[in-house]
């Protein structure tokens, strides 16, 4: 479970956790002081100093942060892992939807992880594409076009990114060579695919160099790449053939041994693993002799690499002060503050993230990056510039987001545990999925 809860860890620390269920208090007027309230589960540098900074040039507007969480703090700024629990979701998703849906819920709401097609069947959010089309102010294409529209549901924007992640592989250049396995870069594949590969290297006897994961993460993707047919319109699907299938295929991975449970980090021994890119240094300084590639799909479509909101704000459909609340948005989205150092995720504006990258290729070259990573770990500079390239076409291409329902998630990966240690059949954890799914979505 820890391991499971450590993945979750980066969403679930920029979503929202209620422990008390009770309404947040709307926007109000003051004079000529109007106040906007913000939910979110914690405080971070990044939101806390853009309020200041925002206030200052607008003295006639309040942020108001409202701050929720259940698990106690660390007593370091973080989060104990070990005490997030199925409980803390469904308090934080019960709590922030009968907040909107009564209509005392906050102006702003950090959407990350919230069941936001619920949220937009019910028309509780605002259309930002409204606000979009008549803020001449704001020019869209200082953002990265193609993540905006595919972040949309259906033809609205109902939660704007402020930052995202890729989900991308990292592959051993050398191991792959070596094992005379050819994958593109940029070319999609599917697990399917995926699993000959590992099959072709485990026959080489390189069985301990394969991909350390965990199965919930595959579990997770093929939930996400398939969202709108497991849970879409309401209707969920996971007592199903295909569901099961992926679930066995799942399975059959780990009991072939063509992957590891092993949390192992130890690049040399690993011909693929997880590289999901939460921030520019990240995306670059990956060391000498690996290679990012397209991360497997669960779909039947073929997309670019899947992308994942960071920070992802809504405005409450019935909010009385929302044209203040885009102002703020519209703030988090100016050059200053997508250039903070404080801001998870890649920024959306794109010359930001392009002098970001710039930015640390010539900290690299020059041997004044300030990094963890010891300077002989880090790629050279020519290295650099074309990893600079191929992650730009990653994120130019980039047009699926990744979203689900958190609960949806928590709920599936309880089930398919008894289903990895052979408790329960596939049919058996299905068809519980399936109906504590289906009372979820009707509560």
């Amino acid at each position: 479970m820890k391991k499971i809860l450590v993945m979750l860890s980066t969403v679930l620390l920029l979503s929202a956790c209620s422990g008390n269920g009770g309404s947040v208090p709307k926007g109000e007027t003051e004079g000529d002081r109007k106040t906007v309230v913000i939910s979110v589960m914690r405080k971070d540098r990044f939101l806390e100093n853009a309020v200041q900074k925002f206030e200052e040039q607008h003295k006639n507007i309040h942020i108001e942060m409202k701050e929720y969480k259940v698990s106690e703090d660390t007593g370091g700024g973080g989060m104990s892992m070990e005490s997030l629990s199925l409980a803390d979701v469904e308090k934080y998703v019960q709590s922030v939807t009968t907040q909107v849906i009564s209509g005392k819920g906050a102006d702003i709401i950090l959407m990350s992880e919230l069941p936001q097609d619920k949220f937009v069947e019910k028309k509780l959010l605002v259309n930002l594409n409204d606000l979009l089309s008549k803020d001449s102010s704001f020019d869209q294409n200082t953002l990265y076009t193609n993540i905006l529209k595919a972040s949309q549901d259906g033809d609205g924007l109902y939660a704007m990114p402020i930052s995202f992640s890729l989900s991308l592989f990292q592959g051993n250049t050398g191991l792959l060579k070596k094992a005379n396995i050819s994958v593109e870069n940029n070319e999609s594949w599917n697990w399917t695919q995926f699993k000959e590969v590992a099959q072709n290297l485990k026959e080489q006897g390189g069985s301990d160099k394969l991909i350390n994961l965990h199965p919930t993460s595959l579990l997770f993707d093929f939930i996400e790449d398939n969202y709108a047919q497991l849970v879409g319109q309401g209707q969920p699907d996971f007592d199903s053939d295909s569901f099961r299938n992926m679930m066995a295929e799942i399975k059959s991975m780990y009991d072939e041994g063509l992957l590891s449970e092993g949390m192992s980090f130890d690049d040399d021994q690993a011909a693929f693993q997880m590289a999901d890119i939460y921030s520019p240094e990240q995306a670059l300084t990956m060391r000498q002799g690996l290679d990012y590639y397209q991360k497997p799909s669960a779909s039947e479509k073929n997309y670019g690499a899947p992308f994942k909101p960071t920070y992802s704000l809504g405005i409450n459909s019935k909010s009385g002060v929302q044209q203040e609340a885009w102002a703020f948005i519209r703030f988090l989205l100016s050059e200053n503050m997508q250039a903070s150092p404080n801001l998870m995720g890649l920024p959306i504006n794109k010359d930001v993230t392009s002098n970001k990258f710039n930015e640390i290729l010539q900290k690299i070259e020059s041997g004044t990056l300030e990094t963890m990573i010891p300077q002989d770990m880090l790629p050279d500079g020519e290295t650099v510039k074309k990893r600079i390239e191929v992650v730009e076409k990653q994120i130019s291409e980039a047009n699926f987001r990744r979203f689900s329902d958190m609960k949806v998630l928590m709920i599936a990966m309880e089930e398919f545990n008894t289903f990895m240690n052979g408790q329960k059949s596939a049919e058996e954890v299905s068809k519980l999925i399936q109906n504590r799914v289906k009372t979820y979505l009707n509560e």
